[in-house]
């Protein structure tokens, strides 16, 4: 029995939604053609993707690894047609990208969207802000085209293309009138609150690892995935936290110039493994990419898939 293409878009929505119900009102079909469309899919497949209760449904194991292709067959699908529809000269279509809180976000994007813009005024571009891991998803899930970050190539190589753009020195800032604003050793920080961005992996994880391997205890005080927000509260606390060297040139905040100097950070472009970009998220990419060159002398000369 052949796959049909609107029982995995239902079986998607029935995933995502939780319920035949919530599917049923979103989908605008109704329930009985909803839970033939699920018993259908099944059916070809020969295995059961959900239980159905009281309070909804719940993925069986097949459903859970069923869902991931559907993601991405659904992706393939959306991403083939507005392809062609950008060969065939439309002026309009949608880009997604991801960006990390950074300085790679605060000041390389806006001129790399400026110059975009200025050939594809039509283009609209979704732009989501965030940590390494929700990205990762969306990624996997067909909602980004491509994400940069510092994310790890030796955790995801074999899922996702890693093109490393940059690297960029990070430094530990605090208050300028905290205690320890003249520290000069890497020991002296023992026992102190910190504002970092929640994480279990990425650049920000590593430098935690590394304090927690220097003894110094470490107590993430607060956690913030908004430079903004964790600079301002860096002026108001006794929490140290960690920024790239570019992204602060206040008097209120100062970076520690320590014996010990924080690993620079590597940002990646990363998108999908085997599934190419669109035309016009390829040349916003190749933007970023060529913005990158002149910006940063630690530019590397070739890009690394892993």
């Amino acid at each position: 029995m052949p796959i049909k293409l609107h029982q995995l878009k239902a079986f998607k929505e029935v995933a995502e939604k939780g319920s035949i119900r919530a599917a049923s009102r979103s989908l605008g079909v109704s329930q009985p053609a909803l839970t033939k469309n699920i018993k259908e899919l099944e059916g070809a497949l020969g295995v059961s993707l959900m239980n159905r209760g009281s309070h909804g449904v719940v993925l069986t194991m097949f459903g859970e690894d069923f869902l991931q292709h559907t993601w991405l067959i659904l992706h393939e699908l959306s991403l083939a047609k507005e392809t062609i529809k950008q060969q065939l000269g439309m002026s309009g279509g949608v880009v997604r990208i991801g960006m990390g809180a950074s300085m790679v976000a605060s000041s390389l994007l806006p001129d790399v969207f400026a110059k975009f813009r200025q050939t594809f005024p039509l283009v609209k571009i979704n732009i989501s802000e965030g940590q390494v891991e929700p990205h990762l998803l969306r990624l996997r899930q067909g909602e980004l085209d491509f994400f940069i970050n510092t994310a790890n190539p030796e955790l995801n190589g074999y899922e996702f293309t890693f093109e490393k753009l940059l690297d960029m020195e990070y430094w530990i800032f605090a208050r300028k009138n905290h205690p320890l604003a003249k520290a000069t050793t890497l020991a002296e920080l023992a026992n102190c609150d910190w504002i970092l961005p929640e994480m279990r992996s990425g650049y920000h994880k590593r430098v935690l690892d590394l304090l927690v391997r220097e003894g110094l205890n470490p107590n993430v005080a607060i956690y913030s995935g908004s430079y903004l927000a964790s600079g301002e509260l860096l002026k108001k606390t006794d929490c140290l936290s960690v920024f790239a060297v570019e992204k602060y040139n206040s008097h209120e905040i100062v970076a520690l110039d320590l014996d010990m100097a924080l690993p620079s950070a590597s940002y990646h472009l990363i998108r999908r493994k085997g599934s190419p970009l669109s035309p016009l998220a390829d040349r916003l990419a190749n933007l970023f990419r060529q913005s990158c060159r002149p910006a940063y002398s630690r530019f590397p000369s070739d890009s690394s898939e892993t």
